[in-house]
């Protein structure tokens, strides 16, 4: 694709409406195409803007044709980690990791928004410690890994919408993975809407509910694609997979919902 046409490729996804200006609102602009991305200024106050200014793309020298191969290739498959991103769109390692972070951050910026509603279960089970490779449904265990499992389900108790959710310690009865009031409290408010008719299922309830099988399902992604997930990024993987999870539930085009992501606000990445 020409450089013209990602221009105008994402100058679509960030205004399907038509221009308006980031400061003031404003439909009218000029184009100055002195550079490689056009700027676009407001005719009323003269505020300048690019297609990726104050986005996820935002302050990178990473060409649109990358970002664009980059969507094509998260949307057509099941996930890819910093390595594989690398080598098949021709970018280094850090710079395929910088593009996979910025993405789950805004992926984090979605889920965070987004609340269950309708008829909404709950529970706690947890992943092995330091590396998921083990999954382990005893009740006695080191709390690091507890994951907390929200799904609004159907009339035959299937999930139909999904929130998985790091439990940290301070939210769990000592020794145990069990919330304490205040734990459950956090973990309803974050994932679910206050209209919803809420459950909350213990843990022999959990065990053989659907709730289970798809911590399941995101423990084999993580550990396939990724060889396991740290504390640190934990909650990014489980975004990820929601994410994708929630598209396909809802027969949301995939591909449009990575293209969404790029005009999610820019945010300052951590390591």
């Amino acid at each position: 694709m020409e450089q013209a046409e990602l221009v105008a490729l994402f100058f679509r996804r960030r205004w399907p409406n038509g221009f308006v200006c980031p400061s003031c609102g404003h439909g009218a602009y000029y184009t100055i195409s002195t550079r490689q991305l056009p700027l676009y200024e407001c005719r009323l106050c003269g505020h300048q803007t690019s297609v990726t200014a104050g986005t996820v793309m935002a302050k990178t020298r990473t060409p649109l044709a990358k970002w664009a191969a980059a969507i094509e290739l998260l949307a057509s498959t099941n996930g890819v980690n910093a390595k594989q991103l690398a080598d098949l769109i021709g970018v280094k390692h850090k710079t395929a990791w910088l593009m996979l972070r910025k993405f789950r951050q805004a992926i984090g910026e979605v889920e965070d928004a987004f609340k269950l509603q309708g008829t909404v279960h709950t529970g706690l089970h947890f992943l092995a410690p330091n590396y998921i490779f083990i999954f382990l449904p005893h009740r006695h265990y080191r709390c690091e890994r507890v994951v907390s499992i929200s799904a609004s389900v159907g009339r035959d108790g299937k999930p139909t919408a999904l929130k998985l959710g790091y439990v940290p310690r301070d939210r769990l009865v000592r020794g145990f993975k069990e919330p304490t009031a205040y734990g459950k409290e956090r973990i309803l408010e974050e994932h679910v809407d206050p209209s919803a008719d809420k459950h909350w299922l213990n843990s022999d309830r959990m065990h053989h509910s659907p709730l289970r099988d798809c911590l399941l399902e995101a423990r084999g992604w993580m550990n396939r694609l990724f060889n396991g997930v740290g504390t640190k990024y934990l909650q990014s993987y489980l975004n990820e997979f929601c994410f994708r999870w929630n598209a396909g539930a809802s027969g949301a085009s995939l591909r449009d919902s990575w293209y969404g992501l790029t005009i999610c606000p820019e945010q300052k990445i951590s390591g």
